[in-house]
């Protein structure tokens, strides 16, 4: 039977005991199933009969817009997470783009959300809850079926969403909510239109969807690890255009409450960069990332390239000195601020706390459960020295992190 981490203390999945989320059984969903099933075959049929480039354009352009502004922006990164905020008509326009996806409603979508999240983080793990049950059997699970759990755990969802007119409205009409489109598409171009800019599109965003779940959580690299958690998540480089930044998923597993997800140099995050233009125009503000987020002592980087977490951020002595305290083994890097420093040098600084890993690329210690890069890592493992250097390195690592800070937001382009 798996225990609770203390950091789920805080979830909005409420129950009486962790194996609550395991102990279930797979069963078919007449609406789930009917819903799918109905627009693929309105995609496969009456789109092949219809076929016009015009609209395939449809498709591609309101299938783009939807996943970008409605799933990404809308439902995922502010509606779930919260990591950003905007004017209530802009987030009300964002959510209702994600219900034109065709998942479910928003209500809905948070609750199935935050339930596998829950599950996925407990030692163990229903194999519905994180996409084991195999491709195919997985396939007709998430498409087809629904998960009923003998006990339901409560879900306590915030009154600013719960309690929100809007947002119940649409939770009970969510799926007539693809008339308004259907009918300014036929009046525009008819019945291939209509195939083409809901169908189509419903469809593309409903298989999409599993399909990314499947591989995000099954195959792909890593940068992080989440210790005690069942399921991992996984970064699928190839779709993140297609994903809208979305299949960084070891990323969000990391940091769940950022508003970025393409977190290192390469990663495309289409999602990111639609907020940075907003913010740009004022629309958006208030946008959280990694360093804003609380540190998660159960997060272990496995690799230098992997974003630590700027959380750990003293901004006293006081702080400063009992994050020394917490300090572990550093690894020389070869570029950064240790490039200035040669391994000789770094081992008669460092003693027994230095080990050189001629592969890696920066200066890296583990403080607090994750891990810290650069001159803030070079003051860390000079503390654990002497008595003398843990009171130097304490008052000069408030100001080591703040130009790590300035390093990252240049590199970042967030400055």
């Amino acid at each position: 039977m798996p225990s609770r981490p203390a950091a789920l203390d805080a979830h909005r999945v409420r129950v009486v005991a962790p194996s609550d989320v395991l102990q279930g059984r797979v069963t078919w969903s007449p609406s789930k199933s009917i819903w799918f099933t109905g627009m693929a075959l309105g995609a496969a049929i009456g789109g092949l009969a219809t076929f016009t480039w015009g609209a395939f354009g449809i498709f591609l352009a309101s299938t783009a817009f939807v996943l970008l502004f409605g799933h990404s922006l809308g439902s995922h990164r502010k509606l779930i997470h919260d990591s950003f905020q905007a004017p209530k008509w802009l987030e009300y326009a964002l959510v209702y783009a994600g219900v034109q996806v065709g998942l479910a409603g928003p209500i809905g979508l948070l609750r199935q959300h935050e339930l596998r999240d829950y599950a996925q983080r407990l030692p163990d793990c229903h194999p519905y809850l994180r996409h084991g049950g195999g491709f195919w059997r997985d396939a007709f699970w998430q498409l087809h079926c629904e998960l009923r759990l003998e006990r339901e755990p409560a879900i306590h969802i915030e009154p600013r969403i719960a309690g929100d007119r809007f947002y119940r409205l649409l939770e009970r009409t969510w799926m007539l909510q693809q008339l308004p489109p259907a009918l300014l598409l036929f009046a525009l171009g008819g019945w291939g239109f209509v195939f083409w800019g809901v169908c189509a599109r419903v469809t593309a965003g409903v298989f999409g969807h599993w399909l990314i779940g499947y591989f995000a959580h099954n195959h792909g690299g890593m940068h992080h690890v989440v210790e005690g958690a069942a399921v991992q998540g996984r970064n699928i480089p190839m779709t993140s255009l297609l994903t809208m930044g979305e299949s960084w998923h070891n990323n969000h597993h990391a940091f769940p409450g950022s508003a970025r997800l393409g977190l290192c140099a390469g990663e495309w995050d289409p999602g990111w960069w639609a907020l940075l233009v907003l913010r740009k125009v004022g629309l958006v503000w208030g946008i959280r990332l990694p360093r804003d987020l609380p540190v998660r002592q159960e997060l272990r980087a496995l690799h230098a390239a992997a974003p630590a977490s700027p959380a750990l951020n003293p901004s006293s002595f006081a702080d400063a000195w009992h994050l020394l305290r917490s300090a572990r083994r550093a690894v020389v890097y070869s570029e950064g601020p240790a490039a200035l420093l040669s391994a000789k040098l770094l081992h008669c600084l460092l003693g027994d706390n230095f080990t050189h890993r001629p592969s890696a690329r920066r200066l890296s210690v583990t403080a607090a459960g994750v891990q810290v890069l650069g001159l803030p890592a070079l003051c860390i493992a000079l503390a654990a020295r002497s008595g003398a250097a843990t009171f130097a390195a304490a008052l000069a690592l408030p100001f080591a992190f703040a130009a790590e800070q300035i390093r990252q937001r240049m590199s970042y382009g967030e400055a």
